[in-house]
């Protein structure tokens, strides 16, 4: 009986008949398909993922062991000078504790950056919460994980606005700030957590009043001179009416949904939210 020459995509081999080429992906690096897999008993290319945006559509999200903690770490600066802001108060809260006045002690309240800006907390895996940061140099702020998590988030610092800087920003976008209403700064991140450009932002709270904006080389420009993200990831939406508010980030130059957070509007302050791929 003659040899049956196989071929799959990226790999061949001379085979007998009925003769399987691999039962697991070892096998096929034992015959010099580096990177294959075995499907079926023949050994085939594995399939190219995008590290960027392969995820969509099959997101899963890890499970947390809530009998575990994880340290987490973020630095306190003003967004202009990148000075460590050293006279904040920080509480940890609740996602549902929205005036975060709880008491549980895994939601510890009057915290103390150190004298390099730097906060460092013990968190319970599976966080979903906020954390809440005022200081008279600062407009009062809260920070949004968006989705709970298990393991420290990629951002590693918070960059908080005094009121002057908050006043100015807002009129580089030329607008005024309604202090009866809130400001929402959003993070769009790649399935890799990284910050990403192409996202475009929508929230379905924001109305007539509300302006959105995105900050291209860290300057707020709004539609139609920026309608997405640069490689920093930064947009938002200037007075959102206060209350529960929801974000979504979409992938612009095809408009597929990448996913959306939940946070609260108070007036005269500033969330912070982080938007990662989310399941369907």
């Amino acid at each position: 009986m003659l040899p049956l020459l196989l071929s799959t995509v990226g790999c061949t081999v001379l085979l007998t008949p009925g003769e399987a080429q691999c039962e697991t992906a070892k096998d096929c690096e034992g015959r010099g398909f580096a990177g294959a897999v075995c499907v079926k008993g023949v050994c085939e290319e594995a399939p190219v993922v995008d590290p960027v945006w392969g995820c969509l559509g099959d997101v899963v999200e890890p499970v947390p062991d809530k009998t575990k903690s994880f340290e987490f770490s973020i630095g306190l600066v003003f967004a202009g000078s990148k000075a460590p802001v050293t006279t904040a108060t920080v509480d940890i809260c609740d996602k549902l504790d929205i005036t975060c006045t709880g008491t549980a002690a895994n939601f510890p309240k009057g915290l103390k950056p150190g004298p390099d800006g730097v906060l460092k907390v013990s968190l319970i895996q599976g966080f979903d919460g906020f954390v809440r940061i005022t200081s008279p140099d600062i407009v009062d702020s809260r920070v949004y994980v968006g989705r709970p998590i298990v393991a420290p988030p990629v951002v590693k610092e918070v960059w908080l606005l005094p009121p002057s800087d908050y006043d100015v920003l807002a009129a580089a976008a030329k607008l005024t700030v309604d202090p009866a209403r809130g400001t929402a700064i959003l993070l769009a991140h790649d399935c890799q957590g990284l910050a990403v450009g192409g996202v475009r932002f929508e929230s379905p709270n924001a109305d007539a009043d509300s302006t959105e904006f995105y900050l291209t080389n860290q300057f707020p420009t709004t539609p139609p001179a920026a309608t997405s993200t640069d490689v920093d990831g930064y947009g938002g939406f200037f007075n959102l009416p206060t209350g529960a508010s929801v974000a979504r980030s979409i992938r612009d130059e095809d408009h597929a949904s990448i996913g959306e957070s939940s946070f609260q509007i108070f007036a005269n302050t500033i969330s912070y939210v982080q938007i990662s791929p989310t399941p369907k």
